[in-house]
């Protein structure tokens, strides 16, 4: 017998209700906007939860923080139609700033029991060489909301989700720039449509620096395609909710 008879890896298919939590504005769709938009189309509610205010990478340093804000709500609003997602929530904490961890998880607790997803996008904390500590903090808290959204005596941030909440399954958690995936999705059917929602974030990309980003998008999606029956995909580990404390 294995751990993964023990704690299955979840179908991700079959969930019906997805809450994707991301450090920037762009995140989830970089890392696995083919995933979603087929997910999407498969009949499933997509979620966005972003963590950070993400005022650092904007490229026009004259616009003011309400400005840049706008514009950087105008272009995700965009890419998320193009997803499919169907509603999106921001926590506003400082980009590349200081924040309370605790406070982060709360947040996240507070949108997991609210929203009472299947099945949760996130970026994995324990990516190799990970210099961003958005990344990380936002990964962990995640899997951490995960694992304590049933145990209410952990406190969200909002005692009145808190005591509202009724349990429900969460059928695992699936996690974007990983270095070690376990499942490699075919996004050949909705590869223009993860480019044209990445080509949504205009505040963060002059022109020369999104070709590069479509560049290395494309040969990442063909890289990790090698020895499949198709010819783009997306990494990611999706893990047992139980899998993130006893181990894969």
């Amino acid at each position: 017998m294995t751990i993964e008879t023990i704690l299955p890896i979840p179908d991700i298919f079959s969930a019906k209700r997805i809450l994707c939590i991301q450090p920037h504005y762009d995140d989830n769709d970089i890392a696995a906007a083919g995933i979603l938009t087929q997910l999407a189309k498969n009949g499933a509610e997509i979620f966005y939860l972003t963590a950070t205010d993400d005022l650092m990478g904007v490229v026009d340093t004259s616009l003011s923080d309400a400005d840049a804000a706008a514009t950087l709500k105008r272009d995700q609003v965009a890419a998320g139609k193009i997803v499919g997602v169907k509603e999106q929530f921001w926590c506003g904490y400082p980009d590349a700033g200081e924040y309370n961890y605790f406070d982060l998880r709360r947040d996240f607790l507070k949108y997991i029991r609210m929203l009472k997803p299947d099945l949760v996008f996130a970026p994995d904390a324990w990516l190799t060489y990970e210099g961003h500590q958005d990344h990380i903090q936002t990964g962990l808290a995640a899997a951490e909301a995960v694992m304590f959204a049933g145990l209410t005596k952990i406190a969200s941030s909002d005692p009145a989700v808190d005591a509202a909440y009724e349990e429900h399954d969460i059928l695992g958690i699936a996690l974007y720039f990983t270095r070690e995936p376990n499942y490699i999705a075919d996004i050949s059917a909705t590869w223009e449509e993860k480019i044209g929602a990445v080509r949504c974030y205009e505040a963060q990309f002059d022109a020369p620096g999104m070709d590069r980003l479509i560049m290395g998008l494309d040969a990442k999606s063909q890289q990790v395609s090698r020895g499949q029956s198709f010819a783009r995909g997306e990494p990611i580990t999706v893990l047992h909710t139980s899998a993130l404390h006893v181990g894969k």
